[in-house]
């Protein structure tokens, strides 16, 4: 017999509920092969699965799991990690692992049709699309309102999230993940600098953008005095605009807000994209930076060396850099080097320093209708879903070694010797766990550790100073023109911008060139490239 007792039903039956609570408007070109219905329920068990309680596996249950292959070599196998372990035997679901070594292994996933049940943080955009208008995949809005009660809920209350997770016909095909973690996405580098050398030239920890001038002449003066190295770097970007470790709170420290998390845009508060390097307010502190360029307090060779060689200068054993940006502290004593900045420009407006949209991510679980049970399955989810077995499935598990937690609910990371040792224990961030801003409300952070640096730097430096998450280009579906045509205009607009932005870093020309520089960016469709950019973002906030 078929175990998924699934059916077929027609449009009349969508009408009221295949709409998850506060979804929005009503779908459109629903295939009707990815609805699911109800099978009906027998002594409170469904197709295999009690529909409360542990374990969820009313009768033994094995689901293939799709998964890619971990892009870190600490990283531990699926089938060995502690939490997949403990998953396993509170479910009573057996997960067999199909791991998917690279993208092209993906793509023929989905161009075969060869499909698991269901897959963690596998699929693009397209490829899921494309799946749900194939009929290989379920539409996940009752299977939540049925059996995910804490997806269901935080659906409910988080509207953002429920966009992202919205796919353009108004259905959930794929869960998130949601790591709303001010110490990960409220920041996105931090402003480093020695302080051992500043306190060898008794200098303090610069506050404005003068102020940091002068200490970066004070530092390349003092070359080859004490610990500071003949070949000092007294400034080190990643590149001018590049996501990490490029210049971009340079930037923001004039209150220009620039973000690069997409497009090279952000959002003013009408609701407006705005190009950030189109942006006349961007020359004071393009300005700036060349000055740093031409007095050589930042070497002309950042704008080329690859990544390869930033993380060589910036965490050499023999330190040769005196300040950079960086997601963490490479620093773990937070003595040597400290968190600096933003810094005042003095120019009457706000300093900033980047956030992130990375709190919600699509495409984290997918069911696939190959699966017997589709029912097992989201409950399953909505098991990881469950804080105590999100912040296990990031930090570790509860016990002597990771985590450990409070009667009274509170969680604490015990100290171990690095933030990867966790990745021994549980599958970190490539799960579609559910941690809500609040659950970090009663959560202590080991000393040491990355997330405690941020977190400490984030409340000590950068509280007032955070781009808002309104001023931010969300995570928004885009149709597949849309995708192709934003792809044909972002690489001329883009290299035109990287290369004409480094001839002003080595040769000047800012002001001069300015007009003929814009007038070029319009020339290569930078005006269509907005329009794009603002349809989508449109159809995302109706939605």
């Amino acid at each position: 017999m078929d175990k998924r007792r699934y059916a077929m039903r027609g449009v009349a039956m969508l009408a009221v509920a295949g709409i998850l609570a506060g979804c929005g408007k009503q779908p459109v070109d629903t295939v009707e092969e990815n609805i699911y219905v109800a099978p009906a329920v027998e002594d409170g068990v469904v197709n295999g699965a009690n529909l409360e309680g542990l374990p969820i596996a009313a009768e033994p249950i094995t689901l293939t799991v799709g998964v890619s292959a971990s892009a870190s070599s600490y990283q531990g196998e699926w089938q060995d990690l502690d939490w997949v372990k403990k998953l396993q035997e509170d479910s009573g679901i057996t997960l067999d692992f199909r791991v998917y070594s690279s993208d092209e292994d993906k793509n023929l996933m989905f161009t075969s049709r060869d499909y698991p049940d269901i897959s963690f943080n596998v699929g693009t955009d397209k490829q899921i699309q494309d799946a749900a208008l194939g009929g290989d995949i379920y539409e996940l809005d009752e299977l939540i309102e049925a059996y995910s009660p804490n997806w269901k809920s935080y659906f409910e209350e988080n509207d953002y999230a429920r966009k992202v997770a919205t796919m353009s016909d108004g259905h959930i095909y794929s869960l998130p993940i949601v790591r709303d973690e001010p110490s990960n996405g409220d920041l996105r580098d931090q402003w480093l600098i020695r302080k051992d050398w500043l306190d060898e030239l008794n200098l303090e920890v610069p506050e404005t953008t003068e102020e940091f001038y002068e200490t970066l002449k004070e530092i390349k003066e003092n070359a080859g005095t004490g610990s500071i190295p003949e070949d000092v770097i007294p400034y080190y970007v990643y590149g001018i605009t590049n996501n990490v470790g490029g210049a971009l709170d340079m930037i923001n420290s004039f209150g220009v807000a620039v973000a690069n998390e997409r497009y090279l845009v952000t959002v003013d508060d009408n609701g407006k994209v705005v190009f950030n390097f189109a942006n006349e307010e961007i020359k004071e502190p393009l300005s700036y930076i060349r000055k740093l360029f031409e007095e050589g307090l930042i070497p002309g060779e950042c704008l080329t060396d690859d990544w390869d060689t930033y993380i060589t200068k910036t965490r050499s054993d023999l330190p040769v850099v005196a300040s950079f940006h960086s997601y963490q502290n490479p620093d773990a004593s937070n003595t040597s080097i400290v968190a600096m900045g933003p810094l005042d420009s003095e120019n009457g407006k706000n300093s900033l320093i980047r956030s992130q949209t990375n709190q919600v991510l699509r495409n984290y679980f997918t069911i696939y209708k190959k699966c017997e049970y589709p029912e097992a399955a989201m409950r399953l989810a909505d098991l990881i879903a469950d804080q105590d077995w999100s912040i296990q499935a990031m930090y570790g598990m509860f016990g002597d070694t990771y985590l450990q937690k409070s009667e009274d609910g509170s969680v604490t990371m015990l100290p171990y010797e690095a933030d990867a040792q966790a990745a021994t224990s549980a599958p970190t961030n490539r799960v579609p766990f559910l941690l809500k801003k609040e659950m970090f409300e009663h959560f202590t952070y080991a000393e040491g550790s990355a997330q405690k640096q941020r977190d400490d730097a984030i409340k000590g430096q950068y509280a007032n100073h955070i781009i808002s998450q309104n001023n931010l280009y969300p995570n928004v579906i885009m149709t597949t023109e849309q995708t192709d045509r934003l792809a044909e205009l972002s690489t001329d607009i883009n290299d035109y911008v990287n290369t004409t932005v480094s001839t002003w870093m080595l040769e000047g020309g800012i002001d001069e060139g300015w007009d003929a520089y814009v007038e070029q960016l319009n020339k290569l469709g930078l005006e269509e490239y907005i329009s794009i950019l603002q349809e989508a973002l449109d159809a995302f906030n109706e939605n």
